[in-house]
């Protein structure tokens, strides 16, 4: 599960990301720390508007969804959901087909576990401050947006940092965000293509207030070196 994000970037650098506006630029603040366990939103382009950013409640509700969101999130999470599912699943390979999104995000975190401690470390963009995770998105009976990280199998350096699943966000860079939106998608979520290599994603573990939801400081974001920490980055 991944249920955090980092909105670690300014106004400027989302907005150079492929030239694009806000729709609302006053709605937008910087996070270090987006926690989908709360209502959160996050930074969304959708394919039925590319041109422009808007904003995403982070947990998928159903297409024209009129109740409170919390009676919904209750029944499971849809923070995640692996191509897999959505492949294989009428309701899902519909609002696939209808709706998807580039979720933008300055990084995300793993967790990696070792004689009986859990690391966390933060995966990010060494050449870029905005990426895109592939998503798909709902729209409620009211018109709000709603979305969902998509999943994928990990590759050999996911694997290796977040040893506590063998799934990863897809990871979509400027060039391939037309085709996530457009027909393209098809090569991306069959054929398990991304842009890992292409945005040279690097690592680095950080402090373990990470795991604690009320802690969040100015460097919280920085490498932390722990002695007995058995990966190298």
């Amino acid at each position: 599960m991944y249920y955090k994000l980092s909105n670690n970037f300014s106004i400027d650098d989302i907005e150079d990301f492929g030239y694009l506006k806000f729709k609302f630029p006053d709605a937008y603040q910087k996070r270090l720390i987006v926690d989908g366990l709360q209502e959160e939103v996050l930074p969304v382009i959708l394919s039925e508007n590319p041109g422009v950013i808007d904003f995403g409640i982070w947990g998928l509700l159903p297409q024209n969804f009129k109740e409170d969101r919390f009676v919904f999130q209750s029944t499971g999470n849809t923070l995640n959901t692996h191509t897999s599912t959505v492949l294989s699943n009428s309701y899902y390979n519909e609002v696939l087909l209808q709706r998807r999104c580039c979720i933008l995000v300055s990084g995300f975190f793993a967790s990696y576990y070792s004689n009986g401690e859990v690391f966390p470390i933060y995966v990010y963009s060494k050449k870029f401050p905005v990426i895109s995770l592939a998503g798909i998105y709902n729209l409620t009976y009211d018109g709000f947006i709603t979305t969902t990280v998509l999943l994928k199998k990990s590759n050999a350096y996911m694997s290796k940092l977040h040893n506590l699943s063998k799934n990863m966000p897809i990871i979509i860079g400027l060039e391939n965000r037309s085709n996530w939106l457009n027909d393209g998608y098809h090569e991306i979520i069959h054929n398990n293509n991304d842009d890992f290599e292409v945005l040279q994603m690097g690592s680095h573990s950080i402090a373990k207030e990470f795991y604690k939801n009320n802690i969040i400081y100015d460097t919280i974001l920085e490498p932390v070196q722990y002695e007995n920490l058995t990966i190298s980055f």
